[in-house]
């Protein structure tokens, strides 16, 4: 057999390893298979394990090593420097991060997990990055996938699937004290440990915390006083996984987080938020004659506490539950066929006093299925796809005025397809042709299905701002081709990427929309705002050699023409067209050597238009602030003073004291000194 042909079936033996030997559907020995093949092994693009760079999707994976010479602080700082991801700052702690264009605040359009379990909330339709409870120093790779996965994971990952896949306690051993102080009343701590008996058992503990002053606040609208305090963010996880017998693994999880920040509101208005989550997790696997079994269990629960100056401090506090049961089956038939079939349930339920009038909850039901064929060493097939049935239910009455009734959230019922087909072609083994097509779901966001406000404003006249039971989900298509070449005379690897997406039915929350008056009422209520198209191309060089040199550049290119049925600002903030800069340049470079690790990353960034809020006569008054061009340069110093500690020095927003990112504060430079202890 030829070096190609060894190479073609690498990814057929990454899951034949799996199977005859593994009990883990989803929790894959990948220390064990990177080492054996030399590259990370994923499952986030089929379910199943896989080399990545041969996986039927756009992917990108930020390894442990990646992660350590970014000198970030948080999740957020460590995707800010990968190609074909945007990610805006608001806060010291808060950031936005879009995927493929129509980036806005609170974006509904990227799914989070940690570990499979959804860290999304589903209260607004966003990710809480400061409320993650993962130590970076935990952390085994980030898997990017950009474009449609909600064949896979189900609704919300329309636009792309982050997956965070923390160390594996039964396998690896981890065990780290970290800790720093920096400019700007910034401390931070994190402890992870390890308790194993070998091939039987083990727990991973993990704690941590961070608190920082706020930016300065230079840039924010006249209605607001620059951001005050701190941020701060305090979590917990415990991560156990056993072995009852060879074919068989139990896991269970808990984690819990508190966490506070200043950060730009649905509505557009910077606001003080504080949140609690916790999740508790269950698992189990088994290695049976059909198959790797797989049934899994999460439950989790999101507390938001805002703070909006409107008319003086207005404190709101929502829940939202999340509890997900899913179950599948992984199977081989023959040698070229790999097969997973699967079921979720889902129920999750919104309750507010203030603003749900009780509470409003859906349940969904999901059966899945995935087959992957090798045709041939150098060719494979892999189609996906899913059917989510969505029921709406409201268990309190509407107030009045709103224009539907307790009658229409009981007959409301959305049918949602999805699917992903990847066509994976290496004529060599230099070579790596993809051919993608996807569909990808957004849901409505609890606060678009059931927000029930009813506000007096003088006169006699009440305002309602109301969700939408009858809203349709937001379809992402996404057909795509991509190429990846093996460089070696100069030790490095291009991968390029060329897609045109389609999105149908936009989704947006009735408070950032125009109203209609029919006395004594006057009605905001969610929609469907329009349609849209997004053009892009991606570039990436990236390398290393064995000096310990690396090095790595990218380039990308969006075009968002939205078409919406609504206009722009000053009456709603949406002018998709220009929210997301069309072009980006990240670059990087770095050594080691001797006991020294140095590293530089920076990012270009074409200009684009953000939006603030401002309180007019007749309302909220929404005003386009233009973003100019800007570089941002990152770097890391770190010496090695024995095999197990560490001492490094980082900075952020190197090129300038303050920078102009967003349409909140200006970005402070900032530096921090970190010690680091291997144990």
């Amino acid at each position: 057999m030829t070096l190609k042909q060894r190479l073609g079936l690498a990814s057929a033996t990454v899951l034949c390893m799996a199977l005859a030997h593994q009990a883990r559907a989803q929790n894959v020995d990948y220390g064990a298979l990177e080492q054996m093949f030399g590259q990370p092994v994923t499952t986030s693009a089929t379910g199943s394990p896989q080399l990545a760079s041969q996986a039927p999707a756009d992917m990108q994976i930020i390894t442990a090593d990646d992660i350590r010479r970014s000198g970030a602080t948080d999740i957020p700082g460590v995707l800010k420097f990968t190609a074909g991801i945007d990610v805006r700052t608001y806060g010291t702690q808060d950031s936005e991060v879009a995927i493929g264009g129509f980036s806005q605040v609170y974006n509904p359009r990227l799914l989070v997990l940690v570990n499979g379990r959804q860290v999304y909330n589903d209260s607004y339709g966003f990710t809480v990055w400061n409320a993650l409870p993962v130590q970076l120093s935990d952390i085994r790779q980030i898997e990017v996938v950009q474009g449609p996965a909600s064949a896979l994971f189900g609704f919300n990952a329309a636009s792309g699937v982050i997956n965070i896949i923390t160390y594996d306690p039964l396998t690896d051993k981890t065990d780290t004290l970290n800790v720093g102080i920096g400019s700007d009343g910034t401390y931070l701590g994190s402890l992870v440990a390890t308790a194993q008996k070998a091939g039987k058992a083990g727990v991973t503990v993990q704690l941590g915390g961070i608190r920082a002053n706020e930016y300065s606040g230079d840039s924010l609208p006249a209605l607001n006083a620059p951001y005050q305090g701190n941020a701060d963010n305090e979590n917990y996880a415990i991560d156990g996984r056993a072995k009852p017998s060879a074919h068989t693994e139990i896991t269970l999880e808990v984690t819990h987080s508190d966490s506070s920040e200043s950060s730009q509101s649905i509505i557009y208005i910077p606001t003080s938020y504080r949140f609690r989550t916790q999740s508790f997790k269950a698992g189990f696997s088994a290695d049976t004659a059909w198959g790797l079994f797989n049934v899994l269990g999460y439950l989790n629960k999101d507390q938001g506490t805002s703070s909006l100056p409107l008319g003086g401090t207005v404190d709101q506090s929502s829940w939202n539950q999340v509890g997900v049961v899913q179950a599948n089956d992984l199977f081989k038939i023959g040698t070229e066929n790999a097969f997973r079939i699967g079921v979720e349930y889902r129920t999750n339920r919104e309750w507010d006093p203030a603003d749900f009038n009780g509470s409003s909850d859906y349940q969904d039901y999901a059966i899945s299925g995935m087959w992957n064929w090798q045709i041939t060493p150098q060719l494979s097939l892999t189609n996906a796809g899913r059917i989510d049935r969505l029921v709406v239910h409201r268990t309190s009455p509407v107030v009045p005025g709103t224009p539907y009734t307790q009658a229409d959230y009981a007959r409301t019922q959305l049918t949602a397809p999805s699917f992903n087909v990847g066509l994976v072609w290496e004529p060599t083994s230099n070579d790596t042709f993809r051919a993608l097509v996807g569909r990808g779901v957004q849901a409505p966001s609890q606060d678009e299905l059931g927000l029930d406000v009813a506000h007096p404003v003088g006169g006699g006249i009440t305002q309602i701002t109301a969700g939408n039971p009858f809203l349709q989900p937001s379809v992402t298509v996404n057909y795509e081709i991509d190429y990846d070449r093996v460089l070696a005379p100069i030790e490095s690897t291009l991968s390029t990427a060329f897609y045109y997406s389609t999105v149908q039915d936009l989704l947006t929350a009735s408070s950032v929309l125009p109203g209609t008056f029919t006395y004594p009422y006057y009605v905001q209520e969610a929609q469907n705002i329009g349609n849209g198209q997004v053009y892009g191309t991606k570039l990436v060089l990236k390398g290393s050699d064995a000096s310990g040199v690396r090095w790595n550049i990218g380039y990308t290119l969006t075009a968002v023409r939205a078409h919406l049925n609504i206009a722009g600002p000053p009456t709603t903030p949406y002018d998709f067209n220009n929210a997301t800069p069309s072009s980006a340049i990240v670059f990087g470079i770095g050594d080691s050597w001797n006991k020294f690790e140095v590293d530089l990353q920076g990012k270009w960034q074409s200009r684009y238009t953000d939006v603030s809020a401002a309180i007019g006569g007749g309302g909220l008054i929404y005003e386009p602030k233009v973003i100019s061009n800007f570089v941002t340069i990152d770097a890391r110093v770190a010496y090695n003073v024995t095999p197990h500690l560490v001492l490094a020095v980082s900075g952020s927003q190197l090129q300038s004291s303050q920078t102009i990112v967003s349409a909140g504060p200006e970005v402070d430079r900032r530096v921090l000194f970190t010690g680091t202890y291997n144990f």
